[in-house]
Formats: structure tokens, C-alpha cells, sequence
């Protein structure tokens, strides 16, 4: 036992003072390298325990669990503007409305400035696993300009996505306005 993993106990035991390893917590299923994490950015009791959570539910890796803290996904993660609300019903308008962040962090795209739609759609689709990843679990990339006619008219949506677990299509119609539209499947 080093110095510096019983310091990370110490912290572990106040951080978790209630813990109990017959009762299942999340973060008594991560490994120690992921609570040091945690602890090592001093997050609230609400966030550490999402961010655990969060590390469990989906498998991240340490490197994605310090990517999602640093990019402040809890707080970021349902908070986009949609019309959930008005074409969905009651239950799947929530589930659908937490899937949506706002702002979306597309910083590993290297863009800076103004940039063109087209080219901020050429930079998602050529680095789409990090887009993925920064759209949350359970999104699967469709396609890109996605031809719909309704009623005769033609309309493009720019980017269009699956969400696995809500069995729903999303789009993105103008990436810049940020804003998530349910599409009947």
C-alpha cells in the first residue's frame, strides 16, 4: 500500500461515506483507475455518481471517462432544443429529450472560425466515431443528405441517425441552430 493509494481510501471512503459492497453501486463495479479519476477531479456527490454510473452502463474506458468529465457531458446531456415534446408522447419525449446535449463539443474536428455547414458535415462523417461518441450511446449513422418527399416536396436532412435503444430516427437540420428532431420510423 502506497502513500498515495491509501490518500485514495481516505477519499474513496468520504467521497462514498455509505458504501457498502453487498449493495450494488455503480462504482463498485469500476476499477480503481476509474475512481481515482473521479476523485482526482473533485466532483460533486450528484456528478460523481452519474459519471459512474455513466463508466458502468456503457463500458467507458478511463481515457473516455476523462474525456466525458473534461467535456462536462452530465451537464451538457439533455438540455438541447427539440420538438420532443410536441410529437412524441410523455414517456419516450423525456427519454428522447436526455439523449440530446447542448452545446455538442465538436472540438476533436479541429474547425476553428467560421465554419461552412458543408464542410462541418464532411468533418463529422470523416471522423465518425468521435462523432458518435459525442452524440452519447446507442446512436448508428444512417447517411448524409438523406433524400425525404413529402407530398411532393423535396426535403434533405443533413445528417441522420438511429438511436438503437429508442428504435428512432434523429436528424440534424442545420447543425449550428443545435436542434434534435424526432422522425416517425
Amino acid at each position: 500500500m502506497s502513500r498515495s493509494n491509501l490518500q485514495y481510501m481516505r477519499s474513496f471512503a468520504e467521497a462514498w461515506p455509505g458504501f457498502d459492497p453487498n449493495v450494488p453501486q455503480p462504482v463498485g463495479h469500476l476499477p480503481w483507475g476509474h475512481i481515482r479519476i473521479i476523485l482526482d477531479k473533485r466532483l460533486a456527490p450528484e456528478a460523481r455518481d452519474w459519471y459512474a454510473g455513466a463508466a458502468v452502463q456503457y463500458g467507458w474506458t478511463r481515457d473516455v471517462l476523462m474525456n466525458m468529465i473534461m467535456n462536462k457531458t452530465r451537464e451538457r446531456t439533455g438540455t438541447a432544443p427539440s420538438n420532443f415534446g410536441q410529437h412524441l408522447v410523455s414517456p419516450d419525449s423525456e427519454l428522447a429529450q436526455q439523449v440530446a446535449k447542448d452545446p455538442y463539443n465538436f472540438e476533436f474536428l479541429g474547425l476553428s472560425g467560421e465554419v461552412a455547414e458543408r464542410d462541418l458535415e464532411n468533418a463529422l462523417t470523416s471522423r465518425i466515431t468521435e462523432t458518435l461518441r459525442e452524440l452519447g450511446p446507442g446512436f448508428a449513422f444512417v447517411g448524409r443528405q438523406v433524400h425525404f418527399d413529402v407530398d411532393g416536396d423535396d426535403f434533405y436532412v443533413d445528417l441522420l441517425f438511429f438511436h438503437i435503444e429508442q428504435s428512432r430516427f434523429n436528424c440534424t437540420k442545420g447543425l449550428r441552430r443545435r436542434e434534435q428532431f424526432a422522425l416517425a420510423a
